[in-house]
């Protein structure tokens, strides 16, 4: 990290940037290896350099008064500092001017504070808002945890003292809707009415699986429903919780997570034994499940085309035209990236070499092919399908014409060589 801290301060001071440097703890230092922030104060500039679980992450915070568009060769070399080194790159732009104030305490107040307050009221502060917590019940402070239990309800206040209610008792969702908040955002924005669907969803999911499971519906015939309906879950789930920390924040696309109302839906009632949906809230829900049904069913289509597709290409016996050097340096081999232990690594894998693979073919339905199946379509496969890609990624391999590039060897001077032969003389 010391290497990209010194190329990125190197590229602010080469711009004539007046610079204030803070270290990961928000204290000033003139050494710009032990840097993680650099405050371009005479431009309203902020980046920083993050770490979190061993990968990197650069930051360019730009005030009110920063002209990305103008400034954007500048930006995109600290772009490639970040690629070079593994790392993501963010810009973020606000509405106001930026100040060392945002930053000094950064480190300390990332994301939030620890929960304090009253025998029935908690707080959770932030920069720019705080999460207000009322307890149904008093809180003992020698119970762990103890300020995150026994919900009566959730607020959310921004800087200027205005509240919220936040609708679902669900502390992952309040924290959600917290960061945005905090990032300059209301509950009724784009953004914020994605956080509270995503929110509602999870309620009546959560509902579905309680019920089919307290009313042993749960069979052969549906087993595959419920599945769907907790990996649907589990995404959201997923989804929620990134939110609390910057780099999910930073990284949420609307688009992506707002369901499509126009999706058609599944009449899933026929699978279950006995009809015990009968409240209007059970009958609403069980709509909500026909469409992740219907949404699992065209994402399983998909698939079978993708794969059999390739499968033809594959029986075809056409010239695949997959060439690549094992010294090139995107070979997942090269990039140095620690995988998870588990399955969850091991799609991980698989995925960066699907990808690898694809960027090294002149097959253009190859090509294309492949980049669908790197595009998030292997996670929640099914085991056999998933044996399938595998043996798919293992088969294009042996077909690829594989090179090792030589090293070059630099060329010594005369003076070099002169200074060697003293020495073994």
């Amino acid at each position: 990290m010391q290497e990209m801290a010194e190329e990125i301060f190197n590229i602010l001071k080469g711009a004539n940037y007046k610079l204030r440097l803070f270290t990961d703890e928000g204290k000033k230092t003139l050494d710009s290896k032990l840097a993680t922030r650099f405050y371009a104060f005479d431009q309203d500039l902020m980046v920083t350099i993050r770490t979190e679980d061993g990968k990197n992450e650069v930051v360019a915070q730009a005030g009110q008064d920063y002209d990305i568009p103008a400034n954007k060769k500048l930006l995109d070399s600290i772009k490639s500092v970040a690629h070079k080194n593994l790392g993501e790159y963010t810009v973020r732009k606000f509405d106001k001017k930026i100040a060392p104030k945002d930053f000094a305490h950064q480190s300390v107040v990332e994301g939030f504070s620890k929960p304090f307050g009253s025998i029935k009221t908690s707080y959770i502060k932030m920069p720019e808002a705080k999460l207000i917590i009322k307890h149904s019940k008093g809180v003992n402070e020698e119970v762990r945890g103890a300020r995150s239990r026994h919900i009566h309800s959730l607020f959310i206040e921004n800087s200027q003292g205005e509240r919220f209610s936040f609708p679902h008792r669900y502390m992952a969702g309040a924290k959600a809707m917290a960061m945005h908040v905090n990032e300059g955002g209301t509950p009724y924005d784009e953004k914020g009415t994605a956080i509270l669907n995503m929110c509602e969803e999870i309620a009546s999911l959560n509902k579905f699986v309680r019920h089919v499971k307290s009313n042993n519906l749960v069979n052969e015939t549906n087993g595959d429903i419920v599945e769907a309906v907790r990996n649907k879950l589990n995404a959201y789930k997923s989804t929620i919780n990134s939110l609390s920390t910057q780099k999910g924040y930073n990284n949420f696309q609307v688009q992506e997570n707002i369901e499509n109302t126009q999706e058609k839906s599944v009449d899933i009632s026929e699978k279950f034994l006995y009809n015990t949906f009968t409240t209007e809230e059970l009958t609403n829900i069980l709509d909500k499940v026909g469409r992740i049904v219907a949404e699992r069913n065209e994402k399983v289509s998909v698939e079978t085309e993708t794969l059999k597709k390739i499968v033809d290409l594959i029986n075809s016996k056409q010239d695949l035209k997959i060439s690549y050097s094992e010294d090139d340096p995107e070979h997942p081999d090269n990039l140095n990236m620690k995988y998870a232990q588990g399955p969850g690594g091991e799609l991980a894998k698989l995925n960066t070499m699907l990808d690898f693979l694809a960027n090294n073919t002149k097959n253009d339905d190859l090509w294309n092919l492949l980049h669908q199946l790197a595009d998030g379509m292997i996670h929640n496969m099914s085991p056999d399908r998933l044996a399938l890609v595998i043996k798919i990624k293992d088969y294009l391999i042996k077909q690829a014409n594989v090179t090792q590039e030589s090293i070059p060897v630099a060329s010594l001077d005369e003076d070099v060589i002169m200074e060697l032969r003293r020495k073994i003389s």
